[in-house]
């Protein structure tokens, strides 16, 4: 079984009973965007919300939602145990939850709750533990009973970046040193990544990168910073980064040039 599939079923086995816990007036999807701002968007493998985010036709709700889940792939695990669990707590997502399953262990769950000074206090669930939690819902969470049996998890292989790549597709992209915004973003490339988010105007793609993919990345982003947040070959994310400022140029240079 490769961590695509086992992502899913991982996902799946929590549908039922969050849809079962949530309250009146509150959704469950997968999948799904959540607008965290201009220049966030997010896309947690399961999240709760309130109906009245929902924005019309649009694949993403408007705001931050009641519950933020996600479950850990080699690709994912830096940035949902660091800097994505950063960004839920500054968009005051109040309950986020972490599916942590490597290769060789039974599913736990971290249960992050957003304290007063909007901080995430942690709690870990193993694998025959249970814990009773009344925010966002009412909900016993024992991962033994919400997940199946633990399945064998064969190697990812690396999904390369498409050789041709389409630059008009979309709204111009802003200066380089400008953040890219959510209308210009959902239109160019690449597609093909495990996930794809936005955060603070940098895009995020989630995958198995080396060079080849930061030189695809630069000729559509130009001029911006294209950093692989691993070393290339193994999973995680490429991160595309505004330009960096031009050093101003002060009078005594002026003067020896």
């Amino acid at each position: 079984m490769s961590h695509a599939m086992l992502h899913q079923f991982l996902v799946s086995d929590l549908v039922v009973p969050v849809g079962l816990a949530q309250e009146p007036g509150q959704e469950c999807l997968t999948r799904f965007g959540a607008r965290l701002g201009d220049a966030t968007r997010l896309s947690p493998d399961l999240m709760v919300f309130r109906k009245e985010q929902m924005e019309g036709d649009l694949p993403s709700i408007a705001g931050a939602p009641v519950l933020a889940v996600e479950v850990v792939s080699p690709v994912s695990r830096a940035a949902d145990l660091g800097a994505k669990r950063d960004l839920y707590a500054r968009a005051g997502v109040p309950a986020y939850w972490v599916v942590d399953a490597d290769d060789a262990a039974e599913p736990e769950l971290v249960v992050h709750a957003l304290s007063a000074d909007g901080r995430y206090a942690a709690e870990r669930v193993p694998w025959g533990g249970s814990l009773r939690l009344t925010r966002p819902f009412a909900i016993d969470l024992a991962p033994q009973e919400i997940f199946r049996p633990p399945r064998r998890v064969t190697p990812r292989r690396r999904a390369a970046m498409p050789d041709v790549i389409a630059q008009e597709n979309g709204p111009d992209l802003p200066p380089a040193v400008e953040p890219v915004l959510l209308d210009v973003f959902d239109r160019r490339w690449p597609t093909g990544a495990e996930k794809t988010e936005l955060w603070d105007g940098c895009p995020v793609f989630y995958g198995i990168w080396d060079e080849r993919d930061v030189r695809a990345a630069q000729s559509v982003y130009p001029g911006r910073v294209v950093r692989l947040d691993q070393a290339p070959g193994e999973p995680g994310t490429m991160t595309v980064l505004p330009a960096p400022e031009p050093a101003e140029v002060t009078g005594e240079t002026d003067a020896a040039t």
